[in-house]
This record gives C-alpha cells, structure tokens and sequence, in this order.
C-alpha cells in the first residue's frame, strides 16, 4: 500500500498490480455487476484509496442510472457516498476533477471535521471506445462517448501525486466503460425476457387520482438545503430513492416533495408503512392478489406496485417487510414486473420506489434480515436526513411555519412567537426531530389565547428553572452539603453501617469520612442490620 500516496517508488508497481486485478475481474466470462463491484475493492484495498463511487448512466435504456461503492467505512455508505455534484460536473464536461482539499465543498458537508482535514478527491469520466467506421452490431450507449464517473476519496496529498493518480484512474475509467457495454447488453436482454412473459391481467380496482402539490419543505441550514437539492436532481430519474434518518425528521415529506417535482407528479403517490399490518397483510397490499384457489380469494385485487402505474410507491420503515416481500420489491426494481400472491405470472409495472428507515439496514443485512441486493437496489439514490439538533437554523422558520398552518386551519389568530419562548425553543434538543416540534407549536397555540405564544404555552419539558418558577432555592454551599449527606447515607446503607468499607466504597479516607458523618450527624449504626433508628 503506498504509503500516504507520497512515493512514486511505491505508486508505480501498486498501479500496474490493480490494473492487472481489474483487468482479470472484469474480463469476458466474469458476471459483470460482480467485476464492477470487485474493481472497486480492488481500488481501496490495493491503493490506500478511502472510497471509491462508480456511477453509470442510461444503461440500459435512456434515463436509467447505476451507482456501486466501496469503502473502509461500509456502514457510512448512505452519508459518504457519490458526490453528486462532482459527478455531474464531469459527465457533463467530459473532464477529470481534482479537489485536493475537500473541506469547503458542499458534496463533503456532514463528514467529520478529522476527515475533511486530510481528505483529497479525484473524479475522472467512464468512457466507452468508439469504433472506426462502421461496426455491425455496435449501438452507441449513447450521443458521447462518457457514459458515468469514477471518483474516489484518498488522503490529502500534494497535487503532483494526484495528478498522477488521475492520470491511473483514467486509464481505469476505459476498463470498466467497456464492462459497462457488456453490462448493458445483459440488463437490456434480462428486461427483454421480462416483457415477453408479462401477460395482460384483469382490472379489480379504480387508478387513485392523484394527490395535491405538497408545500415546498422549510429549509435553512445548509444540511437541509443540500438534501433539496440532491432531491432535486433526482426528481426526474426513475431510480429507487432511499431517504435514511431517525424517527420524525421528515422522511415522508421530503418523499412527497420529491414526487411532486418530478416527471411522475401527476401519477399517485402511494404510501404504506410496512410496520403497520401484518405481513400476510403487507404482501396482499402491496403486490395483489390473483383469484383462485391458491390464494383461497373470490377476487382479484390489484396491489399499490399496480394501482401506482406510472407514479411513486414510498416504502415507510422497510427494514420491517419480510424477506420475501423484499425479494418482491427487488423484481419491481430490477425487472419492472411482480406477480400477484396466488400467481406466477408477471404482471408489468411501472412504479418509482422510494423507501425509508430508520434502522441499521447494514446491522440487519449482518443479521439476515435484510436483503443484501434490495440495500444496495434502493441506494441508487442515498438521502441522508440531518435530524433537527445538526439543523438548529431551521428550528424558528419550522416554528413559524406550523403557527401559521394552525392559525390558517383553525381561524386562530396566533400572530408571532415572544422572544424568550424563543430561546427556549432554541435551547431544546428535540430528541422527536420536527414531529415533535410540530406537536410543541399546535399544543402551545391552542392554549395561546392571545396572538402571541409565550413561555408558559410550551410543554413543560422545555421549561427552564426561570421559566418555570423553579429555580433552586438552596446556596451554592447549602447544594454541595445536601449531597455530600446523601451520598454518606448511600455509602452506609451500602455497607451495612462499616464506616471503613463507605470510606472505601468512596475511595476517601477513614478520617475524611468520620468528620463527615459526625459534622451531619449521621449515625451509622441504624444501617447496621437487626437495629432500627
């Protein structure tokens, strides 16, 4: 491994040695998608690399993308994944990238300080060769000759060093473009065959109408501002999208917005928490049911995947689906088909899926729980949701906004938020996210009953001492005896009245804790046992 990639030395035979790894993994012969994932192992575990992202677009049909990674951090992934602007400045202008210091970068915001300090980044473009003249058989991917991005994350070096690195990972940029031709060929036969099996199947249910614009989501911090727009270059791709963060962020929202800015926005958007019902339930909502005698159903019903043709399915919690609803969700992805429960004939569909989750779905995978394929199927598109202690900015627009929303909804006339209710909102860690503080705000302006919320209208977990009128009433001094007696008396009860054992129980001396106990007037032997006080 080159050593903090400062050695030409060192950087020739490890550049030769992965070349030749690459080469042999993605040769002819080799499952494609299995050579394209081993390459980019062999980047990190070869060159010291921290991360490497490939990213493939229009395979194997125009609007398509693919993104795999590789990394020392895997559990990360979701966070430290593709740099979507980087990537899309290269493939744009067909040019490599080199950032030797990441720090200031909008792709790099939410990665550690530590990190960002010694981090260098290089994206070069996945070329495909162009034939001289006319070739039978050869269809281009596409009007240039780039059709993704290779980037990868290494150590901060000097830019002579990178420069040699970019020169390296062009050359590998050519190799997995011609993997990336085979690839397609593969995707496109595989979808072919789907296709031809799919046969027409009768309708059991009305299409949903599809559902109102949402209002554009509050967004301040910096943290929630590149979330709008990394969603913003998704919106019109029909690749799965999977928004990670904990419980009450607004997961859900950012869904909706997400639908409502794309291609799909006049399709149905259909929700189900897959938490929420059993899972025979789940499998029958989601993919349909096929009348017979093997699902014992009377009728035929129509699942979300069918009833959202063209539009959006959003999976809420889908670590909670059992393992063969997510080989299910994986056709839909990969093949664009599902058979209803009680059939084994396809029916085609055309849904976007985008999930959600609150869990580790890394700890699930480990444990069996969660498909290895479907994780990395639903991380075309990975969206990490800041939760609103890393988003403080947001806290008083998001306050003002659900006010309004009541005072609209109700006829209440809630004008304004006084400025030491302020504070307390500000001083609040929100363990709930905004959930929690939407709840705060329509609990305040229902009890509000003049057009300014105050300190006394906020639930009583954001009340301070002062606030509150419960301020301590004891000294400085008179706090630090009443603690000292209390933690005696613990110490005694704990040794049975041994006023050697406290002392070492406290780790203090014989001596200190003997003035102790006869300055408060302790007596140890009422916690000697069989004597009462």
């Amino acid at each position: 491994m080159i050593d903090s990639l400062t050695s030409f030395d060192g950087a020739g035979p490890a550049f030769y040695g992965a070349l030749s790894r690459i080469v042999a993994l993605t040769g002819p012969g080799r499952a494609v998608r299995r050579g394209l994932e081993n390459a980019l192992a062999v980047l990190v575990e070869a060159l010291g690399y921290r991360r490497a992202c490939l990213e493939l677009h229009d395979l194997p049909q125009p609007g398509a993308r693919i993104v795999l990674s590789h990394g020392r951090q895997q559990g990360l992934d979701h966070l430290y994944g593709p740099a979507p602007i980087t990537m899309g400045q290269v493939i744009g202008s067909r040019r490599s990238l080199i950032l030797q210091d990441v720090k200031d970068h909008p792709d790099f915001i939410g990665r550690p300080p530590e990190e960002l300090s010694n981090l260098s980044h290089i994206c070069v473009p996945v070329t495909v060769p162009m034939p001289d003249g006319h070739v039978e058989g050869f269809a281009p991917v596409g009007p240039s000759d780039v059709i993704g991005a290779l980037s990868v994350d290494l150590p901060k070096a000097p830019m002579v060093f990178l420069e040699a690195h970019r020169e390296f990972l062009a050359v590998v940029g050519g190799i997995l473009g011609n993997a990336a031709l085979r690839l397609r060929d593969e995707l496109d036969l595989s979808r072919r065959s789907v296709a031809a099996a799919v046969q027409p199947v009768g309708i059991a249910a009305e299409d949903p109408a599809p559902e109102a614009a949402p209002a554009q989501p509050v967004a301040v911090s910096k943290s929630i501002r590149l979330v709008l727009r990394q969603i913003s270059q998704a919106a019109d791709s029909g690749d799965p999208v999977f928004l990670r963060g904990e419980e009450g962020t607004g997961k859900e929202c950012l869904a909706r917005w997400l639908h409502s800015q794309g291609n799909r926005r006049h399709r149905p958007f259909l929700r189900l928490g897959c938490g929420e019902m059993p899972p025979e339930a789940v499998m029958e909502t989601l993919f349909g049911v096929q009348k017979g005698e093997r699902s014992k159903s009377t009728r035929s019903k129509r699942g979300l995947f069918e009833l959202a043709q063209g539009g959006v399915v959003f999976l809420d919690d889908i670590e909670e689906l059992s393992l063969e609803a997510q080989s299910r969700v994986l056709q839909v992805i990969q093949e664009g088909a599902v058979a209803r429960i009680g059939s084994d004939t396809p029916v085609a569909v055309d849904a976007r899926v985008l999930a959600a989750s609150t869990a580790s779905l890394e700890d699930a995978m480990a444990q069996g729980d969660f498909l290895e394929d479907l994780f990395y199927g639903l991380g075309v598109f990975p969206l990490y949701v800041p939760p609103l202690r890393d988003r403080m900015g947001d806290i008083l627009p998001l306050a003002e906004h659900f006010l309004e929303d009541f005072s609209q909804r109700t006829g209440k006339s809630v004008r304004r938020i006084s400025t030491p209710a302020i504070d307390l909102l500000s001083q609040y860690h929100w363990p709930g996210n905004v959930r929690e503080l939407a709840n705060c705000m329509e609990r305040a302006a229902t009890l509000c009953d003049e057009a300014v919320v105050r300190t006394y209208h906020l639930p009583p977990t954001l009340q301070t001492g002062e606030s509150s009128g419960t301020e301590p009433s004891l000294s400085f001094g008179e706090a630090v005896a009443k603690f000292e007696q209390e933690l005696l008396v613990e110490a005694l009860k704990k040794a049975r009245g041994n006023m050697y054992q406290a002392a070492r129980d406290l780790r203090e001396s014989y001596r200190v804790v003997n003035y102790k106990v006869k300055k408060y007037a302790i007596d140890p032997k009422r916690f000697t046992p069989g004597r009462r006080g």
